[in-house]
C-alpha cells in the first residue's frame, strides 16, 4: 500500500477545510494514500482586509450577509499551492442545511453577479469560463460553497458579498448562531489586528414583546439597542480581549414552565397576489427540572446493510450507546439491526435496568454489523406491532429509523405510517407511535425520511459525511429524548373558510425540552388579538394557553420581512402540492414564489455570471424588480457565461440502484437541494416506481434523482375552533418520477371544542 507523501504526514489537518469566508489557493488532493478515501483541498488563503457580518436571526432562522475584502499575492498565484494558477476558489464553510441566496465578487476590470433562474431557463448554460465546469479545480464537500474566479489580479483588491440563510441550533435551552469568523494562518496582513478586520452586528428578533435575551462568550459585545421583541448587538471595537475563533451567540429560551406566543405583520402592501398577513407561533420547552417528562417506549431501528461498512456503522453504533444510555428507569426500549433481513433484541420490549442496557450494548457489537441490502418497511410494521402488544401505561413510543440506503418503496412507507396515525392509538397507549428518521450519506432519499418523521410527528436530521454520523445522531437522539407536551392543537377564534388559513409545519409537532416548536402561517385579515393552544401533558392532563397576538410593525433596524423568515417551509409545501397533484400552473406558482424571494427551489436554480462593470447597476436594478431574468443577455459570452452553481451540499432523492449495490457514500456533491418536507395528515402516498435497473452485484447504478420535494399545506376551516392533525385528503394514486398522475387533493380541517 503506499505511504502518505511527507508533507501529508506533517500536514495541520485545519487546511482541509475553509475557516471563514474568503479567497483560496486550492489543490486538490486524490483519494491514493493510506488512510485517505476521498478526495481532499487543501485550503491556501490570500491576504483578508476586511470580513464583516450583517446577521439577523428571526426566531429560529439566521439570515446572514457576509461583505469581505481580500488581495491575492502574486507569489500566491503562481505558486504549487495553486493548481488553478491565475484563479482562485472563493470558499464558504457553513452547516449543511443552510442555502445560499447570492454570491458577488467585484475586481476593477470583472464583475460577478448570480440570480436564480427558472430551471427551463438554463438548459444553454455550460459556464466553462468559471465555477464547478471550469478548467481549475474546484472543491467538493458537503459543508462548504465554492466557486472558482479566473484572473484574478494579482495584488488587486476582491470584493465578495455572499448571502445565505440557516436554521439556528438549539442546544442546552438556547439557540445558537455561530459566525464562521477564524481567520486561517497567514490571511491576517502585517501589523494588522483582528478588530481592525473582523466586524459583526446581530440582530435577534423574538415572539414576545419584551427585547430579546443575547449571550456572547466568544467575543466582547456592546449593545446597540434594544424594542419590544427585538435585540441588536456588535462586536466592541474599543475591546481587544478577544481572540481569533468562530463568533457564537446563545439566545436562551428555557424558563419555568411552557410558554407560548405569537407575532404576525400587516398584510403586504402593493400589487401582490397574496394579501393575507403573515404570522409565526413559537412554543418554547420549560427547563428539564421544571417539568415531569413523559416515559419513553424507544424502538431503534438500525441500518446495518453493506454500504454502512467502516465508518457510518461505528457512528451509529456510537450515537446507539448513546441513546440506550439516555434511558431512565421508567422507560423501555428494543432494538432491530436490518438489512433485507431483520434481527431483533428481544420479542418484547424490554425495561431499562442497568443490567438489560448493559446485555443491549453487547448485543450491539455482535449484531450491529454491515452485511445485506436495505428493507425499512419489515422492521417497521414490527415495531410498530411491538409496542402496541403490551404497552407502557402514559409512555410515548418513540421509534428512531437509522439508515444510508435509498429502497424502491418509500412511498408505500409513508402510507402505511399514515394509516399508523390515522386509526386510534392501539388500547393502552396515550398515542400514536412518534417516528424519527436519520439519514447517512447521499445515496439515502432524505425527503422520504423527512417526510417520514413528520407524518410520525417526530424529528429527522442527516449527516451526509462519515465524520458527522455520530456527533448529528446524538444530537438527533438528544434533541427528542424528552417530550413534554404531545398532541398540540392551534385555536383561533373566528377563522373560517374566507380566512383561507395556511399553517406549516402540519400536524403540530410534539414539543421537546430539546426541540421548541415553530407554526408559521399566513391567514386573510390577520389573527384575532388572541389565540389559544392545547396539548397532553406526561401526566395525562390537558395543557391549555391563551396568547396575546402581538403586531410586528417591522422594526427599523430589521430588513427581512416575517413572510420570509419561513418561505422555504412555504416553498416546500407548494411543490409537494404541485407534485402531487401534477399540476402545471402550482408548479408555476412556486417557481415565482422562489424568484420573488430569490430562494432556489426545484424548479429554479442559483446562476452565476460575469458581467461587465458599466453593467452592474442595471443588473442589480433588474433583480430588485423580481420575476424571471433573462441573464444571458448581460452575461460575458452570453449563455455560455453563466454557470449554475449548488446553493448547498447534501440531501436529494437517494440512490435505489447504489443503495441495492451497497456503495458506500459518505460525502455528496454540490447541489441546488429543498429543506424540509412537511407532509399533513392524510395523505395517502402510492408506491413509486423509480425506474431504476439495480444491481445487487454491481457498481453503482440507477440515477440521482433532482431533490424535488416539499409539503402541502392545507388550507383549513376552522370554524372558530382548534385547528388539528385531522385531514380527509382524495386523490389519484400519484405516480413515479416523470410520471405522476393527476389528482385532487381536498384538505378538511378538525373541528374541535
Amino acid at each position: 500500500m503506499a505511504h502518505r507523501p511527507p508533507e501529508m504526514a506533517a500536514m495541520d489537518s485545519s487546511v482541509l477545510k475553509p475557516s471563514c469566508p474568503g479567497l483560496y489557493a486550492t489543490t486538490i488532493l486524490k483519494a491514493d494514500y493510506q488512510l485517505r478515501d476521498h478526495d481532499e483541498t487543501i485550503y491556501t488563503p490570500a491576504e483578508c482586509n476586511s470580513l464583516d457580518f450583517n446577521v439577523e436571526c428571526h426566531l429560529s432562522t439566521a439570515f446572514v450577509t457576509c461583505k469581505t475584502q481580500w488581495m491575492v499575492p502574486s507569489k500566491l498565484l503562481k505558486s504549487s499551492a495553486n493548481q488553478g494558477k491565475n484563479s482562485c476558489t472563493f470558499a464558504l464553510p457553513m452547516d449543511q442545511k443552510g442555502i445560499v441566496t447570492s454570491i458577488s465578487a467585484k475586481m476593477k476590470k470583472m464583475h460577478i453577479q448570480s440570480c436564480v433562474v427558472p430551471v427551463a431557463d438554463t438548459g444553454k448554460f455550460s459556464g466553462k469560463r468559471f465555477g464547478r465546469n471550469g478548467p481549475e479545480p474546484c472543491p467538493v464537500h458537503p459543508e462548504v460553497f465554492a466557486i472558482a474566479i479566473p484572473n484574478v489580479p494579482a495584488n488587486e483588491i476582491v470584493d465578495i458579498e455572499v448571502t445565505y440563510f440557516q436554521p439556528l441550533k438549539f442546544e442546552d435551552g438556547a439557540y445558537i448562531f455561530e459566525a464562521p469568523t477564524t481567520l486561517p494562518k497567514g490571511a491576517l496582513p502585517q501589523g494588522a489586528q483582528l478588530k481592525d478586520i473582523v466586524h459583526i452586528m446581530t440582530t435577534v428578533r423574538g415572539a414576545r414583546p419584551e427585547p430579546v435575551m443575547v449571550e456572547c462568550k466568544s467575543h466582547p459585545v456592546s449593545l446597540v439597542q434594544a424594542g419590544p421583541g427585538v435585540t441588536q448587538v456588535m462586536i466592541d471595537p474599543r475591546s481587544n480581549k478577544w481572540g481569533n475563533g468562530n463568533y457564537l451567540m446563545r439566545m436562551p429560551v428555557w424558563s419555568p414552565s411552557i410558554t407560548a406566543a405569537a407575532v404576525q405583520q400587516p398584510s403586504p402592501k402593493g400589487p401582490t397576489a397574496d394579501t393575507r398577513a403573515p404570522f409565526i407561533i413559537s412554543i418554547s420547552p420549560p427547563d428539564p427540572k421544571s417539568c415531569a417528562p413523559f416515559a419513553r417506549s424507544v424502538f431503534f431501528i438500525v441500518d446495518r446493510s453493506g454500504s454502512m461498512t467502516g465508518k457510518p456503522m461505528a457512528g451509529a453504533n456510537q450515537a446507539l450507546l448513546a441513546g440506550l444510555s439516555s434511558l431512565g428507569p421508567q422507560d423501555t426500549f428494543n432494538i432491530c439491526a436490518f438489512d433485507n433481513l431483520q434481527e431483533y433484541l428481544s420479542e418484547d420490549m424490554v425495561p431499562a435496568s442497568p443490567e438489560n442496557i448493559n446485555a443491549a450494548k453487547g448485543w450491539i457489537q455482535g449484531h450491529c454489523t454491515a452485511r445485506g441490502t436495505t428493507d425499512i418497511l419489515s422492521p417497521l410494521r414490527a415495531a410498530v406491532a411491538i409496542l402496541s402488544k403490551r404497552p407502557l401505561l402514559g409512555a410515548v413510543p418513540l421509534i428512531y429509523v437509522v439508515t444510508d440506503g435509498a429502497v424502491e418503496n418509500e412511498r408505500e412507507i409513508c402510507r402505511y405510517m399514515q394509516e399508523v396515525m390515522d386509526a386510534p392509538p392501539p388500547e393502552g397507549l396515550m398515542t400514536h407511535p412518534r417516528v424519527c428518521t436519520f439519514g447517512i450519506g447521499r445515496y439515502c432519499n432524505h425527503y422520504f425520511l423527512k417526510m417520514l418523521s413528520q407524518i410520525g410527528k417526530g424529528l429527522s436530521d442527516a449527516a451526509y459525511t462519515d465524520e458527522r454520523v455520530g456527533s448529528q445522531m446524538i444530537t438527533l437522539i438528544n434533541a427528542s429524548r424528552t417530550p413534554v407536551l404531545t398532541d398540540v392543537m392551534l385555536g383561533i377564534p373566528g377563522a373560517g373558510e374566507s380566512s383561507k388559513v395556511e399553517v406549516y409545519p402540519f400536524p403540530v409537532p410534539d414539543l421537546y425540552i430539546g426541540a421548541p416548536v415553530m407554526v408559521a402561517g399566513k391567514i386573510q385579515g390577520g389573527l384575532p388579538p388572541a389565540m389559544s393552544i392545547k396539548g397532553r401533558l406526561a401526566s395525562g392532563e390537558e395543557w391549555e394557553s391563551t396568547i396575546p397576538v402581538a403586531p410586528d410593525l417591522q422594526n427599523n433596524v430589521l430588513s427581512i420581512p416575517l413572510d420570509k423568515v419561513f418561505i422555504k417551509e412555504r416553498i416546500d409545501m407548494l411543490t409537494a402540492n404541485a407534485w402531487l397533484t401534477n399540476n402545471k400552473s402550482a408548479e408555476a406558482d412556486v417557481t415565482a414564489l422562489s424568484l420573488e424571494y430569490g430562494v432556489p427551489c426545484p424548479h429554479t436554480k442559483l446562476c452565476a455570471f460575469e458581467v461587465d462593470p458599466k453593467k452592474s447597476a442595471e443588473v442589480e436594478a433588474a433583480k430588485k424588480k423580481g420575476g424571471a431574468m433573462k441573464i444571458a443577455k448581460y452575461a460575458v459570452g452570453g449563455a455560455a457565461g453563466v454557470m449554475v452553481l449548488g446553493a448547498l451540499a447534501g440531501a436529494d432523492f437517494g440512490n435505489v440502484g447504489a443503495s441495492l449495490a451497497n456503495v458506500a457514500g459518505g460525502i455528496g456533491d454540490l447541489g441546488s437541494v429543498l429543506g424540509g418536507i412537511n407532509l399533513p395528515a392524510g395523505i395517502a402516498i402510492p408506491d413509486i416506481d423509480l425506474g431504476v435497473c439495480g444491481d445487487m452485484l454491481g457498481g453503482m447504478c440507477g440515477e440521482i434523482c433532482e431533490p424535488v420535494a416539499g409539503c402541502l399545506g392545507p388550507i383549513l376551516e376552522p370554524c372558530g375552533g382548534c385547528i388539528s392533525s385531522v385531514g380527509d385528503v382524495a386523490g389519484d394514486a400519484v405516480g413515479a418520477i416523470g410520471n405522476v398522475a393527476e389528482g385532487a387533493i381536498e384538505v378538511v380541517a378538525g373541528i374541535l371544542d
